[in-house]
């Protein structure tokens, strides 16, 4: 049985919604029941005490004008700080530690009920909305982890540290997933990381606000994804609107704000904090990228490149037991690259999927034509068609396992069983019913047993794997036939509902199409035929004006220039024939006669090398 990805479903959704909140809540709220942390009064606090950005009501002291007032203030006790009862901002976070010590069940659970929610709203956005490759479990498993992994990481600097939480370096997390995916699914992320992390200090406010901005300006700011020190810029300009917006809102809430005296705290300044919790995202993004692309289930760009070297064992492996499939493969990688380059999606993961796709042939090479010599039997000719159609399938099975065994990473695997996706090896099939089929086998029997393509990569590269062998068929190699023959295999493959679960729309076809017709177009082009060409074709007996319909070519013998723009070159002898250059035909520049008579001197020598030449027409060796 060939084991393929899993997508998600709703049931899945649900669960992992349900263990994942549980996994946050446990975050949240388990240093609420460790005894040892508990603050008490002239001792020293085990771990760093702090209350929320909040408006406190304070007294008026003068006495002949009681009254009251609001001032916002944020209270940060760093660990190891004995608490004097005579120091307000100690009192107040001794007595804000008390009050959620240990928590009530019904604060317990109305925090698992806020991370279900932002979870389901996740998963679900994912599953309806987002790119196929966020449809699978395997990735949706990746990016609640990470979501996991940054709230530990998050508390854990809240309790350890005496650091602002504007240093906590949120934006590294949409930094990877906008690296792996795309941008909009970073915004997601940002929104309920932001609000993952903030659920951890009660739902501050600023730092709510702070956190969405650095996130979001990051994922926006990412603008070349191919290079990580795009990550540090990202990180520097998402500091920067941090910063901005952190002044804004202090500006609102207290009515203004004192740049030297918050700047003159050092590493506890707000300011400092914003700024350098944005620079320290970049720099964790740059650095972690290959271990959180790994996680996401995301192959690094790096590991790609390695995995297109040609001196691959296992390309290695293809190119010495089926060099036919291996020049396929070649072909088709660069077809492949080029139509997933014109719509944007990974075209160097598709070049390296179209390296690897075929490698289950080299089990059997002999069973595909291209492994075949020119005189060469075929083996389905004393094969009954049912077997035939098994051992052309079996190449789906064995090169998953193959890769799979060789450490090739699953996203390059996934090319090998879905570039057949779930076809009908219809030449068998029509064989074995012209047969009769004598075995009453079902049509299912001729299917491929993979899936099929779950991601534009892979849907590219099962078009291409049809149309590279098509168009060795087009002759003459013209753009209209090329055009026809690819709109006909689209439409083929999107009838066969072929392509229903890649995300490939109607205008990603078109484009796909332009840009591949393009490409056999310039692969095809013609090329001029040299003078020891024409004297050769000349010699089998082919006529002057076979070699010049075929294509732009120069004809030599009574040398006719067919190049435009190229002047008739007169016989050497001064002679003309039928179908020669004329009396007044000019000659050919300098450096043209020049490069024609060196071409002439090699072939030449090698003529009269021959015991047996002749110059009556013969056969081909």
């Amino acid at each position: 049985m060939l084991r393929t990805r899993i997508r998600a479903g709703p049931i899945a959704g649900f669960v992992m919604s349900l263990v994942f909140a549980a996994v946050l809540t446990a975050i949240r709220v388990a240093d609420r029941y460790v005894e040892a942390w508990v603050p008490a009064l002239g001792e020293a606090t085990a771990v760093t005490l702090r209350v929320p950005y909040t408006p406190h009501m304070l007294r008026e002291a003068n006495p002949t004008e009681p009254g009251v007032r609001f001032e916002h203030q944020r209270v940060l006790v760093p660990r190891g700080t004995v608490l004097d009862k005579t120091n307000r901002a100690h009192l107040e976070a001794w007595t804000y530690e008390r009050l959620h010590r240990p928590l009530s069940p019904a604060r317990v659970l109305a925090s698992y009920a806020i991370y279900f929610t932002l979870l389901m709203a996740l998963l679900s956005y994912l599953r309806r909305f987002g790119q196929s490759r966020l449809r699978l479990v395997r990735t949706q498993m990746g990016l609640l982890v990470g979501l996991g992994l940054v709230a530990a990481f998050a508390k854990l600097m809240l309790l350890f540290t005496a650091l602002p939480e504007f240093w906590i370096p949120i934006s590294a997390f949409p930094l990877w997933v906008a690296a792996s995916f795309d941008r909009r699914t970073a915004f997601l992320v940002t929104v309920v990381l932001s609000f993952i992390v903030t659920s951890l200090l009660a739902f501050d406010l600023v730092l709510l606000c702070v956190m969405l901005a650095r996130g979001m300006a990051a994922t926006l700011l990412y603008l070349n994804r191919k290079h990580a020190r795009q990550m540090l810029i990202a990180g520097w300009f998402a500091g920067l609107s941090a910063a901005l917006v952190f002044v804004a809102l202090v500006v609102t809430f207290e009515g203004s704000f004192d740049v030297l005296a918050d700047l003159q705290r050092g590493l506890g300044s707000g300011l400092l904090a914003c700024v350098g919790g944005g620079l320290l995202g970049g720099v964790m993004a740059a650095v972690l990228r290959a271990p959180a692309g790994r996680l996401l289930g995301h192959v690094s760009r790096e590991r790609l490149i390695d995995l297109s070297d040609l001196e691959q064992p296992l390309l290695q492996k293809l190119a010495r037991d089926a060099p036919g499939t291996y020049e396929h493969s070649r072909a088709m990688a660069n077809l492949a690259e080029q139509a997933a380059s014109s719509i944007g999606v990974d075209a160097l993961l598709t070049r390296v999927g179209a390296y690897y796709h075929d490698l289950g042939k080299t089990a059997q090479c002999k069973y595909f034509v291209e492994n075949l010599g020119p005189d060469e039997k075929s083996p389905h000719e004393e094969l009954e068609p049912d077997v035939s159609a098994d051992a052309i399938m079996a190449h789906v099975v064995l090169g998953t396992r193959i890769l799979r065994q060789g450490g090739i990473p699953e996203p390059v695997v996934e090319f090998a069983y879905t570039h057949h996706g779930t076809q009908l090896v219809e030449y068998f099939w029509n064989k074995c019913r012209e047969l009769g089929n004598p075995k009453n086998l079902e049509a299912s029997h001729f299917r491929y047993p993979g899936m099929k393509p779950q991601t534009k990569e892979t849907a590219i590269l099962m078009l291409v794997d049809s149309i590279e062998a098509a168009s060795r068929t087009i002759d003459p190699p013209e753009r209209a036939q090329f055009e026809d023959m690819i709109q006909r295999i689209i439409f083929t493959k999107l009838k066969q509902g072929q392509l229903d679960d890649c995300g490939l729309d109607l205008n990603d076809l078109r484009v796909i199409s332009t840009r591949m017709a393009e490409t056999l177009v310039n692969m095809h082009h013609h090329r001029i035929k040299y003078q020891w060409q024409a004297r050769q074709a000349k010699e089998f007996g082919v006529p002057g004006e076979a070699i010049r319909d075929s294509s732009p070519q120069i004809e030599f013998g009574a040398i006719t220039s067919l190049v435009p723009g190229m002047p008739s070159v007169p016989p050497q002898d001064g002679s003309t024939e039928a179908g020669g250059a004329s009396d007044g035909a000019r000659s050919l520049p300098p450096v043209a006669e020049a490069s024609l008579s060196a071409e002439s001197t090699r072939s030449e020598p090698a003529e009269a090398a021959r015991p047996n030449a002749r110059t009556e027409p013969r056969e081909h060796d």
